[in-house]
This record gives C-alpha cells, sequence and structure tokens, in this order.
C-alpha cells in the first residue's frame, strides 16, 4: 500500500546491528547516515537526521517516494523502515488522523502497534493502541488481529514527538558498508565470488573488486560480465572499484614450466600474490574469495593451502561451508544469477587439465615455480597494465 503524496512525511529508519554497539554506536550511525544520504544524493528535498536512536528522513511533498522507498531498501545496516506521519499528542486527535489515512485502504483484519519511547508520555502504549484501534473498529467493522493483521497502523513515541504509519518496508540489515574496513573481492565472471563479496558488504566492508582475465588468449566476455556484477553490487555500497588485471602472460610462463595437473593452483597463487598488492596499495586488510569447500578441484583443503600460504594478510572465504544451491538462491535473491550464468570464458578456465591436481603438495608448486624464471617481473609487468573502472550508484 502506498501512500498517496502529502505534506508532513518522514520516513522512520531503524538500524540493524548498531544498537549492540555501546561505545561506538556514534561512528555506526554516522557511517549509516553518510550511506543513506548517498543514495538518496540526486533526490532533491530530502534531509536525514538522527533522533533518539532512530534516522529520520524528511521529505517535501514533490519528492518521489517510490523511488526513496526502493534507494532504502538497498541501504545495508537498515532493519526496517515506514513512511510515516507527524500526529497528534492528543489520541482524541490521533485516532481521527490515523483513521483518515486507513478509511480508504482495503484490508480485513489490522492492529495498532504503538512504540512508546518517550516515558514523559501521559498515555501507555496500550492505551494509544486502544483508543485508535476503538475508532477503526468500530467505524469500518474490521477484525482486529494480534499475530497475523493484514493492517498494521505503527505509532511511534519519542522525543516529544508522535509519528503514525501504515505504510512499512523491511531492510537489508547488517553493518553499514565503510564501518569494518576495505577488503579485496577476486570477482570472477560467475556466481560464487559476487555472492561472498555481497556476504561481506553485509558485514560492513567496503569492496574493492579485482577481476583477472586471459585476453588476448581468451575472449574479453568474462571482463564485460565482472563489470556488470560489479555494477549491480555497487547498488549497496555507493562507490566501487573495479581492477582489471591481464593474467594471460603470467599464465603462458606456467604452460610452459609446470605440470599440466599444476596450473589451476598455480594460476590462483599467482592471483593471490597481485591480489594482495593491490590490497596494499588499496589499505585493504584482507582478501575475499568465492571459494565452497569441495566444490573444484582448486577448493580442497590441500590446495586452498597451498594456493593461500602466498599471501600474509588474511584470506576470508564466506561460503567455504555452504552447498552450491545455497549459493544460488543467494545470487537470484541479490538478482546477479542471471548475469552469473552468461556464457564467458574466465581465467582459471585457460588451458585447464582434464584432471588437475586436488592434493597439491608444497614441494610441487615450489619446484615449479623455480622452473618459471623472473615470474615477479610478469606480476610486475601484469599490474602495470591493469585497468580501473570506476563505478557510482547513483550514476
Amino acid at each position: 500500500m502506498n501512500q498517496e503524496k502529502s505534506p508532513g512525511r518522514v520516513i522512520i529508519v531503524h538500524h540493524s546491528e548498531i544498537a549492540l554497539k555501546k561505545g561506538n554506536r556514534s561512528f555506526f550511525e554516522s557511517r549509516l547516515r553518510t550511506n543513506i544520504k548517498q543514495s538518496l544524493r540526486d533526490v532533491p528535498g530530502v534531509d536525514v537526521r538522527i533522533d533518539f536512536g532512530r534516522f529520520l528522513i524528511y521529505l517535501e511533498d514533490f519528492v518521489d517516494i517510490d523511488l526513496v522507498v526502493q534507494r532504502l531498501k538497498q541501504v545495508i545496516g537498515i532493519a526496517s523502515f515506514k513512511v510515516a506521519f507527524k500526529g497528534s499528542s492528543d489520541p482524541e486527535i490521533l485516532k481521527e488522523q490515523v483513521f483518515d489515512k486507513v478509511k480508504h485502504l482495503q484490508f480485513e483484519s489490522f492492529r495498532v502497534d504503538t512504540r512508546r519511547a518517550d516515558k514523559q508520555f501521559p498515555f501507555k502504549s496500550v492505551e494509544v493502541n486502544q483508543i485508535v484501534g476503538a475508532r477503526i473498529h468500530t467505524a469500518m467493522k474490521k477484525r482486529v488481529d494480534l499475530k497475523n493483521a493484514q493492517l498494521v497502523v505503527n505509532i511511534e513515541i519519542f522525543n516529544k514527538q508522535v509519528f503514525y504509519a501504515v505504510d512499512s518496508y523491511p531492510g537489508e540489515r547488517g553493518l553499514p558498508v565503510g564501518s569494518t574496513g576495505k577488503v579485496v573481492s577476486m570477482l570472477s565472471a560467475g556466481i560464487d565470488s559476487p555472492v561472498s563479496s555481497f556476504r561481506m558488504m553485509k558485514r560492513g566492508c567496503q569492496v574493492i573488486f579485482v577481476h583477472f582475465h586471459s585476453y588476448p588468449f581468451t575472449e574479453k566476455s568474462s571482463v564485460y560480465n565482472a563489470i556488470e556484477l560489479a555494477r549491480k553490487l555497487t547498488v549497496y555500497q555507493n562507490h566501487s572499484k573495479v581492477y582489471i588485471v591481464p593474467l594471460g602472460d603470467v599464465q603462458k610462463e606456467i604452460i610452459i614450466a609446470s605440470p599440466p595437473k599444476l596450473r589451476v593452483v598455480m594460476y590462483r597463487r599467482m592471483m593471490f600474490r597481485l591480489a594482495e598488492r593491490i590490497a596494499q596499495k588499496e589499505g585493504a586488510r584482507a582478501i575475499i574469495t568465492g571459494e565452497s569447500l569441495g566444490q573444484v578441484a582448486s577448493q580442497t583443503l590441500e590446495n586452498i593451502a597451498a594456493i593461500s600460504e602466498v599471501v600474509d594478510m588474511p584470506v576470508l572465504r564466506p561460503l567455504i561451508g555452504m552447498e552450491k544451491e545455497e549459493i544460488i538462491r543467494s545470487s537470484r535473491q541479490i538478482g546477479l544469477f542471471e548475469i552469473s550464468i552468461e556464457p564467458c570464458a574466465d581465467s582459471c578456465s585457460y588451458l585447464v587439465p582434464q584432471r588437475p591436481e586436488t592434493k597439491a603438495r608444497p614441494e610441487q608448486v615450489h619446484a615449479a615455480e623455480e622452473k618459471m624464471g623472473d615470474w615477479q617481473a610478469l606480476l610486475d609487468r601484469a599490474l602495470q597494465e591493469t585497468e580501473v573502472e570506476q563505478l557510482d550508484f547513483p550514476e
């Protein structure tokens, strides 16, 4: 149910985990306020304030409420929000204001839910519920249902103010993006790594994307898909960088010097080194991957250990214990799946043997790297030839 446009609208935003932060609460609130303002920066007539542990977004009467609602649904850190109106502190007047909003709506059952944070208010929550609810029930003959009501009238009383609302929406929850630091995500054009990136955004991380490609030895389709995935994810963090790293020359040297069955492990070791150097440049504190234990040959415990040993910073794997169907379900929910299944050749699929090594031993990979010669120079050149794409939302 959408409210018709009228003066006095305010959106009341309740945050998710910030209330648990105690001494650091103001920092997280400030970060969330900044993110809300960023998501609405192209919408005139909007004023975002913090008031008594909640956010109030005041809207001029010309503001497109549907656009604001859509944007707020994508702001990580919001638990829920509602489109509200300023009400009277006199329950007898308040009941008429609420009734005027609901009398044209279609519903069979309802309840009134009052939150009274201001304990100086002379009426208790249950009394407000009874007064307002009796007006609706008597005039409209609608059934009161305290558990599964079709219409919920929300009334909030705080800081000597009264607001009422009938439109409520769930948020993305989590911690505000940027509140826990930067991470670098090794972004493929597939299903897993975009989901792992999103999960780290919900833990408050600003995610910098690194995509590896094998062009001109393969087509460039993976680059286009990865950028489109990053663009979709930028909706949740407002600004993104995508490092597009050419890996073809490094892979060519690996193919010459390494046993075929070790190619994937060797590719990944070089990718991790490059991702670490980009992370250091960006001030990021960890590397993120989309690995799920046992899903493919490079994701066995032995191979994960052989690959991870090349970096000195934490490697976080948000999907490590998830099944493929769970990951696909998450991808669909975020709106990434259709892009992720577009056919393309990613860097790890370049000249992969039919039976890759699943239990790489350290001495194997060390010996293979010694035969590669000056692979550090290859990594330096790959970074020099790296392109950076800047993405913003709203554009």
